[in-house]
């Protein structure tokens, strides 16, 4: 049963200016060492810190009612073998997969826009 749903989208140019103005605080402050270390070893950097930047805004939706004390560096984002975007395995992740809630993620970018959605699914 789908208990919560997140959707965020963000200007990459946003997110652009935010790190040639503040870099590392910046970068520090809302991303994980992995999700740092990915995103800039890509051509395309921007378009990837969005994607996750949004991605932890469509999580937070989807679970705050069961911890609204997640924040920014709880949320990291990681690819499969695959390629496929899913949730580092953090301690405040991590705990709500044990509430029996599974988050299912999705994130998309073209050259002006990024977009994530999460799904909160209570495992039966």
């Amino acid at each position: 049963m789908i208990v919560g749903t997140g959707v965020d989208i963000i200007e990459i140019d946003r997110i652009r200016k935010s790190i040639e103005k503040f870099g590392d605080r910046f970068l520090n402050k809302i991303y994980t060492k992995t999700e740092i270390e990915y995103c800039s070893s890509k051509a395309d950097k921007y378009r990837r810190f969005a994607a996750r930047f949004a991605i932890k805004e469509a999580v937070y939706k989807a679970v705050m009612k069961y911890d609204p004390t997640i924040a920014w560096r709880d949320i990291s984002v990681q690819n499969d073998s695959d390629g496929a975007p899913t949730l580092e395995e953090l301690s405040k992740i991590t705990a709500i997969r044990e509430m029996g809630i599974r988050i299912h993620i999705s994130l998309s970018h073209c050259n002006n826009h990024a977009v994530a959605t999460a799904i909160a699914e209570i495992e039966s």
